[in-house]
Parts: structure tokens; C-alpha cells; sequence
């Protein structure tokens, strides 16, 4: 005759645990992306500060906001990458390395990070994105539309438009999404050279709109 054996609660309780313990053993590791591009050596002249700016907290489309890589297919399809995913939340993302950018650019702080001297002109750059994706077979793209103005005075300043768009160099059967933050940061990058033309523009009192380039459409 077989006797079954009673297994005690416990004992179920640390089986459920270790099956679950070996289910995500198996799972795929998560891989952090930042959109900060690596550090160039070349930056600005250093040289007295005559202005800063003042990066605003960046808007980016609700189907863009989101924790995961998300990639859009030729249908128009989104799909989250969930092991592949921001360090930071995508607005905060964008807002950090569009000020790493600027500053290192222009060569002037940017008040959220140093407060500034008294007196010290401050522009203000507020960046709404309606488009933030990419796909393996790319482009990277960014539509955004965005204000410089003074901090101070009531100068209403620029409003600008700006569509970029950065091939994706995917290695031929290539399945890491490295190509694809790549292309995003250029795409930051680029954005960031356009405002902070505009802001270099406007701070030394030029009306240099040629140094934009096809970066941005802006109306006064």
C-alpha cells in the first residue's frame, strides 16, 4: 500500500517561493539607458558669465512616458522594451541632458542646478516635445516646440519649432537597442545646439537667425 504524504504549509510556502526565485532566474536582465551623451572635449572658451539660463521642466506625449524603451513599428505600433528602460523618468531624461548640453555649449550655468549672481541676466527655456521615438530601421525623432525669453522684464522672447531626425546605425542582425539611445542622444543633442543659438542670439542682442540653421522655424 503507498502511504501520500501530508506536506506541511510551510514547506508549500518555501516551494511557491523557490519556483517563483527560479522564474526570474531565467528572466532577461534589465538594461538602464541615459539620454546624456558621453562628455566631449571641446567646449566653450572659458571667459566671464554674462547670463544663465534657466531650463524648465520638460513636457514629453503620455505614450512616450514611460519607464521601458518604447519602439514604433512601420504601422505606426508601439511596443515597450521591458528590459531595456530609462534611468529616469523621460522627462527628466530630456531636461538633464538638454542642460549638460547647453551649458557645456554656451558656457553659462544653469539656475536650477547653481543659483545665479545678482543682476545676472537669466533666459528661460521651456520645451513642449509632441514626438519622441525611434525604431530599429529608424529615424530617431524629436518634434518639439519651444519659448527662450528673459527672466526678467516682460519680453515675450521666441517661439521656435524644431523637427530632428537621426538615422539608426543597427548592426546587420543586431539585437541591442545601444544604436538606438545613441540616436536619440544626437537627436537631443542637436535640439540643445538649437536652442542655445537662439539663447546666444538673443542674450547678446543679435538677430543672427541664420545661425539656427534648419534646426527651428521661430515667430517673435
Amino acid at each position: 500500500m503507498i502511504k501520500a504524504e501530508i506536506i506541511p504549509g510551510r514547506l508549500l510556502g518555501a516551494l511557491a517561493i523557490l519556483a517563483v526565485l527560479s522564474g526570474c532566474a531565467g528572466s532577461p536582465p534589465v538594461r538602464y539607458y541615459t539620454l546624456t551623451a558621453p562628455e566631449q572635449a571641446n567646449g566653450p572658451a572659458s571667459g566671464p558669465v554674462s547670463y544663465a539660463i534657466d531650463i524648465a521642466p520638460v513636457s514629453v506625449p503620455a505614450q512616450a512616458d514611460q519607464p521601458q524603451l518604447m519602439l514604433r513599428s512601420g504601422s505606426g505600433e508601439l511596443t515597450a522594451q521591458y528590459s531595456d528602460r530609462w534611468s529616469a523618468p523621460l522627462p527628466n531624461e530630456l531636461r538633464n541632458a538638454l542642460s549638460i548640453a547647453m551649458t557645456r555649449q554656451l558656457g553659462v550655468p544653469d539656475v536650477r542646478r547653481l543659483a545665479p549672481a545678482p543682476g545676472l541676466p537669466v533666459w528661460r527655456v521651456q520645451v513642449d516635445v509632441q514626438r519622441f521615438d525611434a525604431s530599429t530601421a529608424g529615424p530617431a525623432v524629436i518634434d518639439a516646440t519651444w519659448r527662450v525669453r528673459p527672466l526678467q522684464g516682460s519680453g515675450a522672447g521666441l517661439l521656435c519649432r524644431s523637427r530632428v531626425q537621426v538615422p539608426v546605425q543597427m548592426p546587420p542582425g543586431g539585437a541591442d537597442l545601444e544604436p538606438v539611445v545613441v540616436a536619440e542622444q544626437k537627436a537631443v543633442a542637436v535640439l540643445a545646439t538649437a536652442i542655445s543659438s537662439v539663447v546666444r542670439s538673443q542674450a547678446h542682442h543679435t538677430a543672427d537667425d541664420s545661425a539656427v540653421g534648419n534646426a527651428a522655424q521661430c515667430i517673435r
